[in-house]
């Protein structure tokens, strides 16, 4: 039998263009985490810093 499981997300706050989008939360244990990410609106690359279940944006267009 296949086993789904249902995939968490956190909002985001583009620190570019401001717009806010939904972003998969990694799993627990490999948190606290930095991930690359382009947004999902502007596609500029930023930096997410996943940790204790929030997420935190941070520019690399600088």
């Amino acid at each position: 039998m296949l086993q789904t499981y249902a995939m968490e997300t956190i909002a985001v706050t583009c620190p570019s263009c401001f717009e806010l989008f939904d972003v998969a939360l990694p799993p627990a244990q490999e948190c606290p985490c930095e991930v690359d990410y382009d947004c999902e609106v502007c596609c500029r690359p930023m930096v997410i810093a996943f940790y204790d279940g929030t997420a935190d944006a941070k520019s690399l267009d600088d």
